[in-house]
């Protein structure tokens, strides 16, 4: 029995995603694929399986705009997060800030027809170029 008065606290622990201090409570687990411990606002969710950011492939608009995760649009911007964004520091910025404030723009596309019909159109010449660039790195 705890005497009153008596301030109880929590162990801390780090979150490897975003390096601030956080209390056990806030904490969300390991990610299933990299072994990363990262807290609840880090972390992603999917079938009960903890992911980090990086691994949890998220591309907010444009599976928005494209109606499924699974586009293969999409995993041409996966591939340039993964290895244009993510190993350099302003890239691993560009991308938080972007996971951010990403969610309630794809919203929006979501519930219109003519938003996912711009979006799509936007993001069409950015993955050619994309997919040109990486289909000549791999004869490199």
């Amino acid at each position: 029995m705890a005497r009153e008065g008596a301030i109880v606290t929590e162990p801390q622990y780090i979150c490897d995603a975003c390096g601030k201090k956080k209390p056990v409570s806030q904490m969300a687990g390991k990610c299933v694929k990299c072994g990363q411990y990262v807290c609840s606002t880090c972390a992603r969710l999917k079938d009960d399986k903890v992911y980090c950011e990086k691994h949890a492939g998220l591309c907010f608009i444009a599976t928005a705009a494209y109606g499924t995760a699974l586009a293969e649009e999409l995993d041409t911007l996966r591939e340039f997060r993964n290895k244009s964004l993510e190993p350099n520091i302003l890239g691993k910025h560009l991308v938080r800030f972007y996971y951010r404030v990403s969610p309630p723009m794809a919203n929006a596309v979501a519930r219109s027809e003519g938003m996912k019909a711009l979006v799509r159109l936007n993001l069409s010449p950015i993955i050619y170029t994309l997919r040109m660039k990486y289909s000549k790195e791999d004869f490199s």
